[in-house]
């Protein structure tokens, strides 16, 4: 079986009292995603995410806490098995525009309320990572 690592971020920004969660959608299945991609060689998790959710989703982003992790097990194009872990953490957003400044691999990004965003996302483990995020700002 083929093993694939990613690591992403579910970043969020304060406005007025509210919190807003950036979500983007993926250019090849156009659904709507936290920003995450592969680690590279020599890569920390952590730095993976800084760097992906900078590619993907045009932002600059600090790493505040750590989420967790999603294992999903799915059939590549190949036709081989993949075992797939996304590392994800909380990341506070300090400046871009992810309208203007996202990357070719996202057609679409969007600010939302806790609420907007797991409705809005498309996997179920991804929305069980902002439900986290929501409940760590909340404390």
């Amino acid at each position: 079986m083929k093993v694939e690592f990613s690591a992403g971020g579910v970043v969020y920004r304060k406005v007025n009292k509210s919190i807003e969660f950036l979500i983007v959608q993926h250019s090849g299945h156009h659904r709507w995603v936290l920003p995450k991609g592969w680690i590279d060689p020599g890569e920390t998790k952590e730095q993976t995410a800084i760097r992906e959710v900078k590619e993907e989703a045009g932002v600059e982003a600090e790493i505040r806490d750590q989420l967790g992790e999603i294992t999903v097990f799915y059939i590549n194009q190949e036709k081989e098995k993949v075992r797939k872990t996304s590392y994800f953490f909380l990341m506070e957003y300090k400046s871009g525009n992810p309208e203007k400044d996202h990357g070719w691999e996202v057609e679409n990004t969007t600010w939302l309320s806790p609420q907007e965003a797991i409705k809005k996302l498309d996997y179920p483990g991804e929305k069980k990572m902002v439900e986290k995020a929501t409940a760590l700002l909340e404390k």
